[in-house]
């Protein structure tokens, strides 16, 4: 395959994984807009640290209004990673790689991007918000939908999936990164009663929520939480799933030059940390070296597959 189309799969997926990822962080504040104020500026706070938007919405708004964050996720040109702009790059990249995905993968791609084009033409107001998300979500699940069920399982669809794992990987270390702070052992600080809601708010940002109470029994606590979105296996937006994915993925490309790959060799390297992790040790630290090794990764992937 061509290193371009192969480049152009993979950002494909993995800017429609980020505008997925800005959608459910959207959702989660919003939710928290409607029902109380309290925290609800350190939420927003976290919610643009976390996209690394903030100090692009600072320059322009001194308040952390929620209609104003919203828009600015969903529209605003001063921020290049606003929804708009996820799915226009998402699409670009698709007509680059035309003969490489189905019709249908192209027509649902195509479709997301004109309902977007549409809707934000005018700025999102508080009665549209919940419909928006809804509408954009199902849109993105039909083109997964359509590429599973449609895609050869093959080096092409690889390369699709390893943009979307790389992505999934990077959002959620980044949440856990930005709230690593209600991760700590709350017997220790005395935070048992204070920090549930705002676990709950984590889980809610990666769209996990109901998934963690199903397997917790109701239960939750950081221990639960962390050990749920870094080492839970089953679970298809933890660490070590997307990493493990991201594996999968590099050994139907590679085939028998697996162990001559640096990126094989460095997701190893990320497996193992994520598996040999101990609870509590430094969760800053660790977070940290796992972002530095998904970026390293994700050059490597470049380099080694010749994108261009």
């Amino acid at each position: 395959m061509l290193g371009s189309t192969a480049d152009s799969l993979f950002w494909m997926f993995r800017y429609i994984e980020r505008a997925e990822n800005t959608l459910c962080l959207i959702e989660s504040g919003f939710q928290l807009h409607l029902i109380s104020s309290k925290n609800l500026k350190n939420e927003w706070d976290a919610i643009l640290k976390t996209s690394s938007i903030r100090q692009f919405f600072v320059k322009n708004n001194t308040q952390l209004d929620s209609l104003t964050i919203i828009n600015f996720m969903f529209k605003d040109e001063k921020n290049s990673n606003n929804i708009y702009q996820l799915i226009s790059k998402a699409r670009e990249n698709a007509r680059r790689s035309r003969v490489a995905i189905t019709l249908e993968v192209w027509e649902s791609v195509n479709t997301c991007w004109l309902y977007l084009n549409e809707q934000t033409k005018k700025n999102v107001t508080e009665n549209k918000v919940q419909t928006l998300i809804k509408n954009i979500r199902e849109k993105i699940a039909l083109i997964y939908g359509f590429l599973q069920k449609t895609m050869l399982k093959d080096e092409i669809m690889s390369f699709c999936s390893l943009g979307t794992y790389i992505e999934k990987f990077n959002n959620t270390a980044r949440i856990l990164n930005t709230r690593q702070y209600l991760l700590v052992e709350e017997k220790l600080y005395g935070l048992e009663n204070y920090n549930n809601f705002q676990l709950e708010m984590i889980l809610r940002s990666i769209s996990s929520y109901r998934s963690f109470m199903w397997k917790n029994q109701n239960t939750i606590n950081s221990k639960k939480v962390s050990n749920f979105l870094i080492s839970d296996k089953d679970m298809p937006r933890s660490l070590i799933f997307s990493i493990q994915e991201t594996l999968r993925c590099i050994k139907v490309i590679q085939n028998r030059n697996i162990y001559k790959s640096k990126c094989y060799k460095t997701a190893q390297q990320i497996q193992k940390k994520i598996k040999s992790r101990k609870m509590f040790s430094n969760n800053y630290s660790f977070l940290n070296d796992l972002i530095e090794l998904n970026m390293k990764l994700a050059n490597q992937i470049e380099e080694e597959f010749n994108f261009h």
